[in-house]
């Protein structure tokens, strides 16, 4: 026989087998996570593996129209595993795993195959595998590529109806969660970015597994929003995986809202710590971080500028004791003790005490007293 008949005779004992083959790449797939997880059924894993290994072993055979139709089944399963979210790279290893059990099944030695006509195959046999997950690569592709635009154009759809100046209904509410497959009852976490860091974040986001990492994003004026959904436990601080996806950029992040009711007054939170950032910065920045800023700003916006309380009733002292005065205030504000603050300014505390009742005699704020010690925040910092 010529090697060529002895390949397809080859070929063809190990078509005989196919149900075998099937239930040995099912062995070694179903450990995979991404594959466990998937949601996929064992009869459609099943079913995709019998089809596959049928079309390379047909392709095997060297004729024309089943090479063709490998590529036509390639490019259907690209296109069947994209909609139902397996991941790209576990498909191209699922396909390459084919590679062993066509190679099991063709060296068995059962078979009788000649070790020559083995090696002088083994590249025919990569090709093949080779070619057909490429088909299917290309395919899932561009198949994700048409799914996420038609969801990134409903996303922003349905977001435009959740921010809209009109405050939406319950109704509305309910019915824009679900267009988005969000929980309505969730925490979520909802923050701002500028809109120059927006292409980068979305590609950040594209990056993860949606079904893991769940994360929509929102172009509005000059900022970008990036609105995740989270366990109604979560605490404020940020996980690992959003920490990552804001690495070296500047966010501002709202306190959370409870429920997609509230993410609406969440995105004024999260812009408005955003607009008053300083140029440049970096990092991620929360209520807690800018509170003081924001409210001193929002207050000398309506002409009820703090700074006017304290430094006009402190032009009555001289320049040099109003000098000593703000420190031991600034002093006393950030570490709210008496002997830290004489620490800090290298002198005696009964001094210290001194400087706060000279302060409270121009001021008339205590303090030591809380609501004293917020307006003394705000008229002149920690």
């Amino acid at each position: 026989m010529t090697d060529d008949e002895q390949w397809l005779t080859l070929v063809d004992a190990v078509g005989r087998q196919l149900p075998g083959l099937v239930e040995n790449f099912l062995t070694r797939i179903l450990p995979d996570p991404a594959y466990a997880d998937s949601g996929l059924t064992l009869e459609d894993l099943r079913r995709s593996s019998f089809n596959s290994f049928s079309a390379m072993l047909a392709a095997l055979g060297g004729r024309a129209e089943d090479i063709g139709a490998l590529s036509v089944f390639a490019s259907e399963l690209g296109a069947r595993r994209a909609r139902q979210g397996v991941p790209l790279d576990s498909l191209v290893r699922a396909i390459r795993l084919d590679f062993s059990v066509l190679w099991d099944a063709l060296s068995a030695p059962e078979l009788r195959a000649d070790p020559a006509l083995l090696v002088r195959k083994a590249e025919v046999v990569w090709a093949t595998v080779d070619r057909f997950a490429s088909s299917v690569q290309e395919r899932y592709l561009r198949e994700l590529e048409e799914i996420e635009g038609a969801d990134a154009d409903l996303q922003q759809q349905y977001l435009t109806q959740l921010l809209a100046p009109a405050e939406p209904s319950s109704a509305d509410l309910s019915r824009i969660a679900g267009a988005l497959r969000i929980n309505p009852r969730a925490m979520f976490l909802v923050a701002a970015i500028d809109r120059n860091d927006g292409l980068l974040i979305r590609r950040r986001v594209r990056a993860r597994p949606t079904r893991d990492f769940p994360v929509l994003t929102y172009d509005q004026g000059h900022h970008t929003l990036v609105i995740r959904p989270r366990a109604m436990d979560s605490n404020e601080k940020l996980s690992y995986q959003e920490a990552a996806l804001f690495d070296d950029v500047a966010v501002a992040v709202a306190p959370h809202a409870n429920g997609i009711e509230e993410v609406r007054t969440a995105v004024s939170a999260a812009r408005e710590i955003m607009k008053d950032l300083p140029m440049g910065s970096k990092g991620v920045f929360t209520l807690r971080d800018r509170w003081l800023s924001i409210t001193a700003h929002r207050l000398s916006q309506v002409g009820c500028n703090p700074e006017n309380l304290v430094f006009s009733a402190l032009g009555r002292c001289s320049d040099a004791e109003r000098e000593r005065l703000l420190e031991a205030a600034r002093a006393f504000l950030e570490l709210g003790s008496l002997v830290a603050t004489a620490d800090r300014l290298a002198c005696h505390r009964n001094t210290v005490v001194n400087r706060l009742a000279a302060f409270e005699g121009y001021t008339g704020l205590d303090l030591q007293k809380p609501r004293d010690s917020a307006l003394a925040l705000l008229a002149i910092g920690g």
